[in-house]
């Protein structure tokens, strides 16, 4: 019986072990547009893929270092994603979220799935474009034979508590100063735009720019990739108070890619605000040396991904399945219909008033947006093929940008030489 006892204990010794899982969540991503040349196609994108990272099993049990969540640590308002989930998986969120802010050393979790707790994390995370001092997380499990009997969690965090309070406020002071020009008369669209404008046009795009899967990147650097701008502009929303969701997927035929659904004037769409850097997207931007007078020639900001439909973003973007995304139809807050620039037919009269708009706000150029291909067709061959357009702008030459994929026309305004 004694030997019996003792084989029992050993099997029970040999059998407390523990593994740990790491998940990242770093994405270097870098899209490339056409120039402002007639009839430009796409260029090739390349981008380097991420990969989750998975540490070997080890041989040892957690130890009595772990510990439940803080009882002083507050859960906040909660998030899009948050509020998509089961009841059981808005437990594990908040229990991930109240470890990760609370700097707990060891968290015990009510779920032992690591697949799930993967999955819930990055709902967290997606929720949350403030958290941007944790890398990712251990788990450590305690099993008995193949049953898993716990979970306890540990985040990875690149900066000590001292260091994340310092750098909150960096953050919080440069948001600050975009959001002192949000006023109150300004609808949900109107702070939406200088938004979008404002992490488009301040950002450049750099795959090697320091911290750039996160907001300090914009906020402090100027420079990122596209979660960075993402989760800059969904945190400038939500500063905002307006909601907004971080999206990550795929384009150009698996491309690594991240945006954001936001909610507009009570209905949902789909912004892109890496896609909406200009300056990044075109080669001769990227390569000349006389930059500056390429981007002269350009739009500042492509609204093309700004408050789209589901169908829309669709077409490019390729969203991952983490939480159920909000299914976006509304048209009536895109950035073409809200500025009359979207055509539903070839009414030369409405293109003569956009032309006429944007030479009175000095703006360097005009995009038309058609709603199907022979709008975009009858507008091409009345403005260019007829050459109409000379009637609504005086000069001897007119530079423009025709997509038959997006189904536009840009005309160039300012003098190619300034």
């Amino acid at each position: 019986m004694g030997k019996l006892r003792e084989a029992l204990k050993t099997l029970l010794f040999a059998a407390a072990t523990a593994a740990v899982v790491y998940f990242t969540a770093d994405i270097l991503l870098e899209r490339v547009l056409p120039g402002p040349q007639a009839e430009q196609k796409a260029a090739a994108v390349e981008e380097s893929v991420p990969e989750t990272a998975v540490s070997p099993e080890t041989d040892t049990a957690s130890g009595s270092g772990e510990e439940a969540v803080s009882e002083n640590a507050s859960f906040p308002e909660t998030g899009y994603a948050y509020s998509v989930l089961e009841e059981e998986d808005r437990k594990l969120y908040e229990e991930l979220y109240m470890a990760v802010t609370d700097f707990s050393p060891s968290a015990s979790l009510s779920v032992l799935d690591p697949d799930r707790i993967e999955r819930i994390f990055a709902c967290m995370l997606a929720d949350h474009p403030e958290i941007f001092y944790v890398d990712g997380y251990t788990l450590t499990t305690r099993s008995l034979g193949a049953e898993i009997q716990g979970v306890s969690f540990q985040a990875e965090y690149t900066f000590s508590q001292q260091q994340v309070q310092e750098r909150q406020l960096s953050v919080e002071k440069a948001a600050d100063e975009t959001l002192s020009a949000v006023t109150e008369d300004m609808d949900d669209y109107e702070k939406l735009k200088l938004l979008y404008e404002s992490v488009a046009e301040g950002t450049e795009y750099d795959l090697d720019a320091p911290e750039n899967q996160t907001i300090c990147s914009v906020f402090l650097y100027g420079r990122s990739v596209c979660q960075g701008y993402a989760k800059a502009f969904e945190y400038l929303c939500l500063r905002a108070g307006i909601p907004a969701v971080l999206v990550t997927g795929t384009v150009e035929a698996g491309t690594p890619h991240a945006w954001t659904a936001v909610r507009c004037n009570g209905e949902w769409y789909y912004a892109d605000p890496a896609w909406g850097d200009v300056v990044y997207q075109t080669e001769d931007a990227q390569e000349a040396e006389n930059g500056e007078e390429t981007a002269a020639r350009m739009e500042q900001v492509d609204y093309d991904y700004f408050l789209v439909t589901t169908e829309q973003i669709s077409s490019t973007h390729e969203a991952d399945d983490i939480f159920p995304l909000p299914e976006c139809t509304s048209m009536t807050d895109n950035y073409y219909v809200r500025e009359g620039l979207y055509f539903t037919r070839a009414d030369i009269g409405q293109a003569a008033e956009a032309l006429a708009a944007a030479g009175q706000e000095g703006r360097r150029s005009v995009t038309l947006k058609c709603a199907d291909r022979d709008v975009y067709e009858a507008l091409y061959e009345s403005l260019i093929t007829r050459q109409e357009i000379f009637q609504y702008l005086q000069a001897d030459a007119v530079s423009f940008a025709a997509s038959e994929e997006r189904l536009s026309l840009t005309f160039f305004l300012a003098d190619p030489e300034l």
